[in-house]
C-alpha cells in the first residue's frame, strides 16, 4: 500500500528541523550541555535517529486493533497493504495494546507471514477464541498437516461463523478442487455479497449487479474495483502497489508482468512469454504450481509443444478431471506455439467449439488452430486471499 503519508521525506525533514530547534532551546535554558572536544567536528546525523524518525512517518496499514486478529481480516479492512505494512502494523499493535490475548495472536501473525509457520502456530495455540483456533488450523494446514477432522468439529461448533467457511475453502483452493472450492462457495455466498462477487467470477458469470452490491459492502475495496475492471474493461484500474493488482493490472493491459517467484499467476505469465519469445521455460519455477489447474493446463500445453505427447496427456487429463466443467475455444494458429496466449493476457479473438471432445483430441484433429480453456477460475479466488496465501504458501525459502 503506498496511500496515507505522501511526502514522507518532507514529514522527515520537519521532524529534524523540530529537534534541532528544541535543542538550541534547551541549549539557551542550560538543560542541555555541549560535549566538549579538542577540535570541533562538523556535525553528523545520528543514524539511529534517522531510522526511528523515518519509522515514524512511514506508512503502515490501515487497520484497527480489534478487527486485525487474522489475515482474511486485515485484507477486508486493507487489501492493498503491502506484507511490509502489515508487518509493522501489528508490532506497532504489540507495543500499545494492553490485551494480552491480542498480543499473543499478533505475535503469531507476524511469524506466520515472516514464514515462521510452526512457531506461529505455537503462538496460536496459547491464544483463546475462534480467530486464535483459525488461525491455529490455518497455520496447521500451511505446515502441511492434515486438519481435515479438527476443521469439521470447528465447522460444527461454529456454525453461523465464517472463519470455518474460510479454512475449508483455502483448504479446497491448495488442493485444486474445484467442486469443492463451488461448494464452499455457494455457502458464502450466502454470507456476503462480496463472496457473492466472488462466487460470480469463479463462475464466469459476474454482473454489475452483483459488483455494485459488493461495493456497498465497503469491504476489499481495491480488489472490488480490479474485478470491476474484468466485468467491463472500460473501468479505471486501481492504483496501489500490490503484487496481485499490479500482476492483474498488466494482464489485463497485455503487459509485460513481473511477479514474485511465489506468485501463481505472475509466474505463469512470465514463462509463458519467454516460451512465446522462443526461450526456455524455467520448470523449477513451474513445477510448485502443479496442483493448481491452471500449473496443469500450463505444463499439458507446455509439454505438447516440446514435443512430449506422453507427459502433456498426464497433464491434460489431470486437468479435465481436476476442473470438471471446461471450455475450448479455438482461432486460427498465428504463431507456433498452441495454448499459451491465455496466460500472458485475455484471450481475442477466439470463437467457442461445440465439439465435446478432449483437449489433447481437439488438438491433434485440429492442425493449424490455436486454443484457450475456458474452466472455472481459481485465481479469483486465490485474489481475496492476496499475496499472504502465495507468499507462504509457494515462497521457495518455506
Amino acid at each position: 500500500m503506498t496511500g496515507g503519508f505522501e511526502n514522507e521525506d518532507d514529514k522527515l525533514r520537519n521532524l529534524m528541523k523540530l529537534k534541532e530547534e528544541l535543542e538550541k532551546d534547551l541549549k539557551k535554558k542550560g538543560l542541555l550541555k555541549e560535549k566538549k572536544t579538542d577540535k570541533q567536528k562538523p556535525s553528523t546525523v545520528d543514524e539511529e535517529t534517522i531510522k526511528k524518525l523515518r519509522e515514524s512517518v512511514v506508512t503502515t496499514a490501515h487497520l484497527s486493533e480489534d478487527k486485525s486478529l487474522t489475515l482474511y481480516d486485515i485484507n477486508f479492512q486493507d487489501y492493498d497493504a503491502s506484507i511490509d505494512d502489515v508487518l509493522k502494523t501489528l508490532k506497532t499493535f504489540m507495543t500499545r495494546v494492553t490485551n494480552i490475548n491480542w498480543k499473543i495472536i499478533y505475535e503469531g501473525l507476524i511469524r506466520l507471514l515472516e514464514g515462521n509457520i510452526s512457531q506461529a502456530k505455537e503462538s496460536f495455540q496459547q491464544a483463546s477464541g475462534i480467530e486464535a483456533n483459525y488461525n491455529r488450523l490455518l497455520s496447521a494446514m500451511y505446515n502441511g498437516e492434515d486438519i481435515s477432522q479438527e476443521a469439521i468439529t470447528f465447522l460444527k461448533n461454529n456454525p453461523e461463523q465464517i472463519y470455518p467457511l474460510l479454512l475449508l475453502l483455502e483448504r479446497e483452493l491448495l488442493k485444486g478442487t474445484c467442486d469443492g472450492i463451488e461448494k464452499i462457495l455457494t455457502l458464502l455466498a450466502r454470507k456476503s455479497s462480496l463472496w457473492n462477487l466472488i462466487y460470480e467470477m469463479y463462475l464466469n458469470k459476474a454482473t454489475e449487479e452483483s459488483l455494485n452490491t459488493a461495493v456497498r459492502e465497503r469491504g476489499f475495496a481495491t480488489l472490488v474495483v480490479l474485478l470491476g475492471v474484468y466485468i467491463d474493461s472500460s473501468r479505471d484500474y486501481p492504483i496501489q502497489n500490490h503484487t496481485c493488482l499490479n500482476v492483474h493490472k498488466a494482464y489485463l493491459r497485455g503487459e509485460t508482468i513481473t511477479a514474485p517467484e511465489w506468485c501463481v499467476f505472475g509466474q505463469l505469465a512470465i514463462e509463458a512469454r519467454k516460451f512465446l519469445a522462443g526461450y526456455q521455460v524455467d520448470l523449477s519455477k513451474i513445477r510448485k504450481f502443479e496442483k493448481s489447474p491452471e500449473g496443469k493446463l500450463f505444463l499439458g500445453m507446455l509439454y505438447y509443444n516440446m514435443n512430449n505427447r506422453t507427459i502433456a496427456e498426464q497433464y491434460l487429463k489431470a486437468f479435465e478431471v481436476q476442473v470438471g466443467e471446461y471450455q475450448i475455444y479455438a482461432k486460427p494458429l498465428k504463431q507456433s506455439k498452441i495454448g499459451m496466449e491465455q496466460f500472458i493476457h485475455l484471450p481475442r479473438d477466439f470463437q467457442p467449439v461445440s465439439e465435446n471432445k478432449g483437449i489433447l483430441d481437439f488438438i491433434e484433429k485440429n492442425p493449424g488452430y490455436d486454443i484457450y480453456i475456458s474452466f472455472r477460475s481459481t485465481e479469483f479466488v486465490r485474489l481475496v486471499f492476496s499475496e499472504e496465501h502465495c507468499k507462504i504458501n509457494y515462497s521457495s525459502k518455506r
